[in-house]
C-alpha cells in the first residue's frame, strides 16, 4: 500500500481500533488540539446570530478613523461585491499592516500567517479582530491545516460573533475545518446549523455545505457497519474463536478499509475544483473546495501550495519567521504558528 497521506492514516488507526489485541492500547480516536467548542443550538433554540446591522457597523468604525468618503465608497462596493467583501476592503483601508498581510496571503506568502497574528495579536477591537480572526483562519485552511483553523473560528465565534458581516462565512468554514480534522460528528450538525440560520447565504456556501453533509452522512453509514462488523470479530476473539469464518470476516473487513482509505486518497488528490482558500491548497479539493459561483473575500487563481512555497524558501528566511515567532507573539498565537509551521515543514518540498 502506498504511503498514507495525514488524514487517511488517521482514518486507518482510528477503525483499526477495534481489532487490536485486548491489552494493547488504542490510538486516541479524536485528533488533540482541537477545542470541543459547543454544539449548535438544537430542539428549537434561539438562533445566536443575529442580522448584520450596517448602521452599527459604519458608526463603529466611524470612530476608528472611517471617513464619509471611505463610508460612501463601502454603500458603493456593497452593492457591487456583497456587504462581506465590502466591509473586508474598508476594514483593510483603515489598517494598513492588515491590509499588507492580507495581499501576503493572496500572493501566497508563508509570512501571511505570522503577519496576520501580528496584527491580530495588537488589535483588541472586536470589529477589526473578527476580520483578522478569519483571514488567518482561511490561511490555515489554504495550507492544509484544519485544525488550526478550528482553533481560530473558535475564537471568532466566541469573541467577534454578530460584530461583522463575516458571521456566516466564518460559521461555514469553521463546520468545513471541522469536517476535513476529521470530526464529522461535530461537523454534520453545524453544516445543518449553516443552512438553518444562513438561508439568504451565498448559494455557493449553501450547495457545498448540502454536498458536504451528504458525503459525511455516506461516509458515516459505511463507518457504523464497518464498526459493527469489527465489534462482533472482537467478541469473537476474546472468546478465543480463531476459526476460518472469524479469520475470513477479518480478512473482508480489511480490504473493506483498503478500499476507503484509497478512495479517500484518491479524494485528497483530486484538485478540480476552486480552492477553498486564497491559493490553491495542498489537502482535498473535494473537502474543501467550493462548488462554482459567485466571488469570495480574496482571489481564487490557483497557486503553488503554501507548503511547498515553505519548502522552496531559503533556510535563512524560515529561521526569521521561526524567530518572530518566538519574539513577537504571545503565547496562544506562538503555539498556534508554531504548530501551523511545523506542519507546512513536514509536507513541503524541502529547504534550499
Amino acid at each position: 500500500m502506498s504511503r498514507l497521506r495525514p488524514r487517511a492514516a488517521m482514518l486507518a488507526a482510528l477503525l483499526a481500533v477495534p481489532l487490536l489485541a485486548q491489552n494493547e492500547p488504542a490510538a486516541p480516536a479524536v485528533p488533540t488540539g482541537v477545542p470541543d467548542a459547543p454544539a449548535p443550538p438544537q430542539g428549537g433554540v434561539q438562533n445566536p446570530f443575529k442580522a448584520f446591522d450596517r448602521v452599527a457597523y459604519e458608526a463603529h468604525l466611524r470612530t476608528l478613523g472611517a471617513t464619509d468618503a471611505q463610508l460612501q465608497q463601502f454603500g458603493a462596493h456593497i452593492a457591487e461585491f456583497g456587504v462581506a467583501r465590502a466591509a473586508d476592503d474598508l476594514v483593510r483601508a483603515l489598517k494598513p499592516a492588515f491590509d499588507a498581510a492580507v495581499k501576503q496571503s493572496e500572493d501566497g506568502d508563508p509570512k501571511a500567517a505570522l503577519s496576520l497574528a501580528k496584527v491580530l495579536a495588537e488589535t483588541p477591537d472586536p470589529v477589526l479582530s473578527g476580520h483578522m480572526r478569519y483571514h488567518l483562519a482561511r490561511v490555515f485552511l489554504d495550507g492544509d491545516d484544519p485544525e488550526r483553523a478550528v482553533e481560530i473560528l473558535n475564537e471568532y465565534l466566541q469573541q467577534n460573533i454578530n460584530r461583522t458581516p463575516l458571521d456566516g462565512e466564518a460559521a461555514f468554514f469553521y463546520a468545513q475545518a471541522l469536517a476535513d480534522v476529521p470530526r464529522p460528528e461535530l461537523a454534520l450538525p453545524r453544516l445543518r446549523a449553516f443552512l438553518l440560520w444562513f438561508p439568504d447565504a451565498s448559494e455557493r456556501f449553501r450547495a457545498t455545505a448540502q454536498q458536504r453533509i451528504g458525503e459525511l452522512e455516506r461516509q458515516q453509514g459505511q463507518l457504523h457497519e464497518i464498526a459493527d462488523r469489527m465489534k462482533r470479530v472482537e467478541r469473537d476473539l476474546k472468546k478465543q474463536k480463531t476459526d476460518d469464518p472469524v479469520q475470513v470476516e477479518q480478512k473482508d473487513i480489511v480490504e473493506v478499509l483498503q478500499e476507503l482509505i484509497e478512495k479517500f486518497e484518491e479524494q485528497e488528490r483530486q484538485s478540480s475544483g476552486p480552492p477553498s482558500g486564497n491559493q490553491q491548497p495542498s489537502g482535498p479539493a473535494n473537502q474543501s473546495a467550493l462548488t462554482e459561483g459567485e466571488g469570495r473575500i480574496g482571489n481564487l487563481e490557483k497557486r503553488v501550495s503554501l507548503a511547498d512555497r515553505w519548502g522552496e524558501m531559503k533556510d535563512q528566511d524560515r529561521k526569521e519567521i521561526e524567530s518572530a515567532i518566538q519574539n513577537g507573539l504571545p503565547p496562544q498565537y506562538r503555539k498556534l504558528l508554531e504548530e501551523y509551521y511545523k506542519k507546512l515543514g513536514t509536507s513541503g518540498s524541502g529547504g534550499k
